[in-house]
């Protein structure tokens, strides 16, 4: 997320595996709206930098530490022929970290605190030190 590469790639990914819901849509008599994408992941992976990426600005606060995004929120992404067509444009959710709740054991919270996926407070950093 950080270079930026591919990022008119996925804009375009985004818009071709969607395009049938708004056909769909049209189909029914209903009109066009934006497509909406889920991005979730693991805490501190860069999530809110992939959506700042593809925004082309800083719209999601970011931080080399974990837990900065608090809540779900929905982000609009608009590409440059949107004012032509509504179905140019989708709508991003970034997301808190996700841990799974299996994830219960000890050395498994010492392999995310090595890669400062999570807090001081969900491990013990005596075993990390």
């Amino acid at each position: 997320a950080k270079r930026g590469g591919g990022i008119h790639s996925i804009n375009r990914a985004v818009l071709r595996a969607g395009s049938h819901v708004n056909e769909r849509r049209a189909r029914r008599g209903l009109s066009s709206r934006p497509l909406r994408v889920g991005i979730i992941g693991y805490p501190n992976v860069g999530k809110s930098a992939l959506i700042n990426k593809i925004l082309g600005r800083k719209r999601a606060k970011t931080a080399n530490t974990p837990g900065v995004t608090r809540t779900l929120q929905w982000i609009r992404v608009r590409t440059d022929d949107t004012k032509k067509n509504r179905g140019k444009e989708f709508e991003l959710l970034d997301s808190p970290g996700i841990i799974p709740a299996n994830m219960v054991d000890q050395s498994d919270a010492l392999l995310l605190a090595a890669c400062n996926s999570i807090g001081t407070a969900a491990y013990d950093n005596q075993a990390v030190a």
